[in-house]
């Protein structure tokens, strides 16, 4: 709806995307940073400017700006929240270091990227500089001030939309990122969640079968990833997917048939699809496919299945 504010035609936009396979209903959805970086990189190769984009992005607050967002907007401090994104600083971008010093009464959060981006690739620099900036609104307040800010830019006039507003010192052409702010900022408690519902534990536990089920299941009804298309996702190869799911005694296939298999049976319960239709929008070439693969995950077909819940009911 935002973009369409801007007179962009977003329905165009998506299908263009490989965003277009996934479920955009569901907000608890994961949607892989790859995959929001090509939207973005198609986004601003659709307008005249860097400056749209960077002018949408500032449009979000920080739970729109994805799961990740939300958990960081989650704890009771400023300083909890940081502490959080340099842990774990790699869930957004792999590329990414970070780091969080305190010197007297001043704080420098601070991070650069690991490798050189094309022109499109500033995208990620965009939503990464979108998250840090939400942050401290959420936790500061919008007229938060920060002591100085460094940018690896040599100009500000594409960013400037994302950095606060008020007069502080700016520097240019750092070697990094780097927001430096009273120490005090830390300690100010906001309003949290007490029953923390944004918590993702995957981000701490680094469970690669949580992180890969996840992303599978927040695809489409009838759209299912290959190993490669995953793979691409978390910029790696299929080799070292399947090397780390080997350690985990778990194959491809198993993740893939366990959501399949809750996929029909929600079918199956919930609507009154006729079993072609059901194997058509689970993605199988044929109903035969579908009903052999059913009755070897439940010892049923998917019509006795069907019965026999109809009975319990």
């Amino acid at each position: 709806m935002r973009l369409e504010n801007f007179g962009i035609d977003t329905e165009k936009l998506i299908q263009k995307s490989e965003i277009r396979h996934f479920d955009l209903s569901n907000s608890q959805n994961y949607i892989p940073t790859t995959v929001v970086h090509d939207f973005f990189s198609l986004l601003r190769r659709n307008s005249e400017t860097d400056t749209f984009v960077v002018n949408f992005l500032n449009d979000f607050s920080l739970s729109e700006l994805g799961s990740y967002g939300s958990y960081l907007a989650g704890f009771s401090s400023l300083n909890k929240a940081i502490l959080e994104f340099v842990k774990f600083n790699d869930v957004l971008q792999t590329n990414i270091k970070a780091d969080f010093k305190i010197h007297k009464n001043e704080a420098i959060l601070s991070f650069s990227f690991l490798d050189q981006h094309s022109k499109g690739g500033k995208i990620s620099e965009y939503i990464l500089l979108a998250i840090i900036c939400q942050l401290f609104n959420v936790y500061g307040g919008h007229n938060w001030n920060p002591m100085a800010v460094h940018i690896p830019n040599a100009m500000i006039s594409d960013i400037k939309p994302l950095l606060p507003h008020g007069e502080y010192p700016i520097k240019y052409n750092q070697p990094e990122y780097r927001f430096v702010f009273s120490k005090s900022l830390l300690q100010y408690e906001t309003y949290t969640n007490p029953l923390n519902l944004f918590i993702i534990p995957e981000y701490q536990e680094k469970n690669i079968i949580a992180i890969i089920e996840n992303v599978i299941s927040s695809y489409k009804y009838g759209c299912i990833p290959s190993l490669k298309t995953l793979a691409s996702h978390f910029n790696t190869s299929e080799s070292s997917i399947k090397r780390v799911l080997k350690s985990k005694q778990v194959k491809f296939s198993d993740i893939l048939n366990n959501i399949l298999h809750d996929r029909a049976v929600d079918l199956l319960t919930t609507s009154d699809m006729n079993i072609n239709l059901i194997s058509e929008c689970l993605g199988y070439s044929d109903s035969p496919n579908f009903i052999r693969s059913f009755k070897k995950w439940t010892g049923f077909t998917p019509g006795k299945y069907r019965e026999s819940i109809i009975l319990l009911h």
